[in-house]
């Protein structure tokens, strides 16, 4: 969406009606376990998937990048805490953590404790 959020389902419907049509705010679920997140979404892919979206590892990917770049504090470590765990794991695109990771380490709108995980987690050059 322009704003920089990231959902599943109906986005043409105004918010008061958002309830009903299946629509899915995935930011919350960054205040939650990955690996338990993503079984989730593997075990569900099912009932999910057929919104554009290929596979639960990149609505995974979309959901951190989206709240990553969209620059708010409290989104924005959430998604650096998620993209260093998502370096360890199978089916996401490298590049992409990879850069983003990059940029979370040479950011200076980042605490510098995130900015440290960010540039451990970096692969190397």
């Amino acid at each position: 969406m322009p704003n920089g959020m990231l959902g599943v389902g109906k986005v043409d419907e105004g918010r008061a009606t958002l309830e009903g049509s299946g629509y899915v705010a995935m930011w919350p679920f960054l205040e939650q376990n990955l690996a338990e997140c993503l079984d989730d979404f593997k075990s569900s892919w099912h009932l999910l998937g057929g919104h554009g979206i290929s596979t639960p590892e990149k609505l995974v990917e979309l959901t951190v990048e989206s709240a990553y770049n969209r620059g708010r504090s409290y989104w924005t470590a959430l998604a650096v805490q998620w993209l260093t765990q998502m370096v360890h794991m199978p089916g996401f695109d490298s590049q992409l953590v990879s850069s983003m990771l990059k940029s979370a380490a040479e950011s200076e709108t980042l605490p510098s404790e995130l900015r440290e995980q960010a540039r451990k987690q970096c692969p190397p050059d």
